[in-house]
């Protein structure tokens, strides 16, 4: 006779003739086991019971749920917590300080990088992403994220807002562990109010401002579960106050009356409304009696956008300096951690996967070997001694961290003693400089030596729909990335190409696009042109070309592109303005399988240019 527990499942064993084994505990279906093997040992029925029971009451009960929070864009400096007298967020530095605060958390430069080292554990590079846009931002499909552990812990999972790490299947969120989606998978979005977003795979059109709406679908989720008596792991991803500046006017007017600029002014209005939304959550767990419960955890995804107040720390948002990668980080559990504490030492973004591991001691060990050490004991008041190195290269930017010592691609600087990192110590120490070059050199050789663009994925278990964006198109001729390639024939309407731009400017018929897919098995799709196309332009002959599989367009339909309302308290400089497009069948397709490109070209451009192009839709064929 045996007994296995995992999460909220077990396995009983009596003998070879009886096996119990589910997800719910069956006490009637036990009893009339146990009536059948009346000749066992009464005592040892007994006590076997008592753990049977102890241990489901502990998993549905017991096992404490998690609220992960995270904002975009916000940096350190965007707190009132961190000595800034202009903002108001009452709520979070209320939150800090009857919590633990880490006042030295890492993260990464940018956005996905951040997203992929919170949800593995490991260093993004180990996961594929090595970009923000054009599929560097998506993550292998080896990779196991947080979700899929505390999923198979027997925890419901669900994520709100920002997902960042891929659009489409296998890379989608809903494929990563996530039970629940109500949000967007880009790296921004182009309107925050009265907008169309995903929840579940299905367009979800949404009324008010979407931060508000991303609260409301967490907390609907959390009274859910705590009606089903089921332990939740909820990551609520803010992309708030990442541009564009979008914000109700209260916010927006109170920052104003205090003499700040337009641009500031948003992005403190859009803190503030932060701060509000985590006091209503905060609220609620409090109302659902889930508090002392439940395991709270606040952090941003990388430093400020613009140079602004960030407490007297150097760089911002892309740069490895402390100014991009240094955090407000806070983790509150109401009666199991201390309240008003401060932890020392250097922590990063890695270690919040085994830290909730082992606060949580779910019956679950990670496939990947983790780079992130759990910081549990020093959360219990334990002395725990920090030896280890912390590695980044972003773009040829390189950062080393060991002790108080930062190195990075351009200077050596002593933390302990100058925090703002004004003393480059690079010639005074050059042997200790050497010997921190050659440990990133050796952790380099650890990493995937050339990394690679991940592929959209066709003909996958269940044949999900794909969208291919334009923004994600790789544009031919290649031309330097962050400049204006108008004269190759081709380029996107803004200038970076964020997501949700288009292809426009497409005036040269040897100018193409392309997107790198993988179809699993040979597939067909009816494929949909999401477009516009100015009726002095109109009937360009196109051809979609998928190996030896060819799709012929002309006579597309003329459709000027709408412009939808605009929000925005700064003319946004970088992402482009949000539009209604028309979206049309433009035919079928078989694609064969295997890995390769499809790529749209241009036989023949009728007027000044050729369509815009916002995405091309794949359909499975029924």
């Amino acid at each position: 006779m045996y007994l296995e527990c995992k999460g909220n499942r077990f396995h009983l064993q009596c003998c070879s003739d009886f096996v119990i084994s589910g997800e719910e505990f069956n006490a009637l279906r036990f009893f009339s086991i146990l009536f059948k093997i009346q000749l066992m040992n009464t005592r040892l029925l007994i006590l076997l019971l008592l753990t049977i029971l102890t241990k489901a009451c502990t998993n549905q009960t017991n096992s404490p749920n998690i609220l992960l929070i995270l904002t975009d864009d916000q940096g350190y400096g965007d707190l009132g917590f961190h000595r800034n007298t202009l903002i108001e967020t009452p709520e979070l530095d209320r939150f800090f300080k009857t919590g633990i605060s880490i006042p030295q958390f890492y993260v990464s430069p940018v956005c996905a990088p951040t997203r992929a080292s919170i949800l593995t554990g490991r260093y993004y590079q180990r996961g594929g992403v090595h970009g923000v846009t054009r599929g560097r931002e998506r993550m292998r499909v080896e990779e196991q994220t947080m979700a899929d552990l505390f999923k198979e812990a027997g925890y419901r999972t669900a994520i709100f807002g920002k997902w960042h790490n891929g659009g489409n299947h296998p890379y989608h969120p809903l494929s990563r562990g996530f039970d629940h989606f109500t949000g967007f998978a880009s790296g921004h979005y182009s309107n925050y109010f009265d907008t169309t977003i995903e929840k579940d795979g299905n367009p979800f059109h949404t009324k008010g401002y979407l931060p508000d709406i991303f609260t409301n679908e967490a907390i609907e989720f959390m009274a859910d579960k705590k009606a089903q008596n089921k332990p939740f792991f909820c990551f609520l991803t803010f992309q708030t106050p990442h541009t564009p500046l979008h914000v109700p006017d209260t916010y927006f007017e109170k920052y104003k009356a205090k003499g700040i600029d337009d641009f500031t002014s948003a992005i403190y209005g859009m803190c503030e409304n932060i701060d509000d939304n985590v006091g209503r959550i905060l609220t609620q767990l409090k109302e659902l009696e889930l508090e002392e419960n439940t395991i709270v955890i606040f952090l941003t995804d990388n430093g400020p956008l613009t140079v602004r107040y960030n407490d007297g720390l150097k760089g911002r948002k892309g740069t490895v300096d402390e100014g991009g990668v240094r955090v407000p980080f806070g983790i509150r559990w109401p009666g199991t951690l201390a309240s008003n504490k401060i932890l020392k030492g250097a922590w990063t973004h890695m270690d919040i996967l085994p830290t909730l591991l082992e606060l949580t001691q779910v019956n679950v060990k990670p496939k990947n070997p983790l780079d992130g050490t759990s910081f549990a004991p020093s959360l219990k008041g334990e002395n725990q001694q920090l030896n280890r190195t912390l590695f980044d290269n972003w773009g040829g930017r390189v950062r080393l961290l060991r002790d108080s010592l930062l190195l990075t691609h351009d200077g050596l600087y002593d933390l302990k003693n100058d925090r703002a990192q004004k003393t480059n110590l690079m010639e005074r120490l050059p042997n200790i400089k050497n010997q921190l070059q050659n440990e990133f050199e050796a952790w380099e050789t650890t990493l995937p030596a050339d990394p690679e663009i991940l592929p959209f994925q066709l003909g996958l278990p269940n044949n999900p729909s794909v969208v291919l964006e334009a923004s994600q198109a790789i544009l031919q001729p290649p031309f330097e990335f962050r400049k204006d390639r108008k004269h190759t024939g081709i380029a996107y309407h803004s200038l970076h190409g964020w997501a949700h731009d288009w292809i426009d400017h497409w005036t040269k018929s040897e100018a193409y696009a392309l997107w790198r897919i993988e179809a699993k098995k040979e597939v067909a799709y009816e494929v949909y042109f999401e477009y516009g196309l100015d009726p002095k332009n109109k009937y360009p002959q196109l051809e979609l070309t998928a190996k030896n599989q060819k799709l012929s367009i002309d006579q597309l339909p003329v459709f000027e592109p709408i412009a939808l309302p605009d929000y925005d308290r700064v003319p946004r400089t970088q992402e482009a303005p949000a539009m209604q497009w028309k979206i049309h069948k433009v035919g079928e397709m078989t694609f064969p399988k295997g890995r390769y490109s499809l790529q749209l070209k241009s036989l023949a451009i009728a007027g000044e240019k050729s369509i815009e192009l916002k995405s091309i839709r794949l359909n499975p064929k029924l």
